[in-house]
């Protein structure tokens, strides 16, 4: 198993629990949907499962090894969060091009023209290596965002409700970016976002998180998802009358 969360429990001050038993798992090139309405812990979760925060009980593993300060850097070799902001994620004094560079710095060989190679791959133009992140549109930022994340070819990508401020358009040929991502360099994606239809689209499987909760999981079948839970059932009911 590529990513393993296991009875992972998070809880901040005054006793206020986040998160409560979650168990998910992310096989090797899996696309997974986490789903769940604003509030639930899918943030939270992300961030336990990239140590940016502590479980207070449960583990994390990566290719069935528990992540720890002597491996964290391998981990982060494989694997990648992309944040909903990318204005915040891109430093707005450096170009594009040093941006791009930097995930790369170890790298001797890196040059324009391979640059200019992977800007093709998320349908940027090459000129746009000299721009500063304030003159691109929010679908650009994000497009730069991703790259940096997947220059380094992780096995595993975390999307945090990476489309949630784009408009529909730009959100459909970010998911397909991600689909053809998968399939050329079969990377997983852990696809976080509370766009129910994007999620439907893009993932094979889906988990739906309530009030720190995993209640409910299901694998496409004929292009559709079934739910056990009421909630659940709810949620993805709603998407069919929109």
């Amino acid at each position: 198993m590529l990513l393993q969360v296991d009875h992972v429990f998070k809880s901040y001050r005054r006793g206020q629990q986040v998160l409560k038993d979650i168990n998910l798992t992310v096989g090797n090139g899996e696309l997974v949907g986490l789903v769940g309405e604003s509030g639930s812990g899918k943030s939270t979760l992300a961030k336990v499962i990239m140590q940016l925060e502590k479980p207070n009980k449960g583990t994390v593993l990566f290719q069935n090894q528990a992540i720890t300060k002597h491996n964290r850097t391998s981990f982060y070799e494989r694997c990648q969060l992309i944040f909903q902001n990318a204005t915040a994620a891109l430093n707005p004094t450096w170009t594009v091009r040093e941006l791009l560079r930097e995930p790369l710095q170890h790298q001797l060989s890196v040059n324009d023209t391979y640059l200019q190679t992977m800007l093709e791959k998320v349908k940027l133009p090459a000129d746009i290596l000299l721009a500063l992140p304030t003159e691109l549109s929010g679908g650009e930022r994000q497009r730069v965002n991703l790259l940096r994340s997947i220059l380094i070819e992780p096995q595993l990508i975390v999307c945090d409700e990476i489309v949630s401020s784009l408009d529909r358009l730009i959100q459909r040929e970010i998911i397909d970016l991600l689909v053809t991502l998968n399939k050329e360099r079969d990377m997983a994606i852990l696809f976080i976002s509370h766009d129910l239809k994007a999620v439907s689209y893009l993932c094979d499987r889906i988990y739906v998180m309530k009030a720190g909760e995993i209640v409910d999981e299901s694998y496409k079948e004929q292009n559709r998802f079934a739910f056990t839970d009421s909630y659940a059932q709810r949620l993805f009911q709603a998407i069919h009358h929109t």
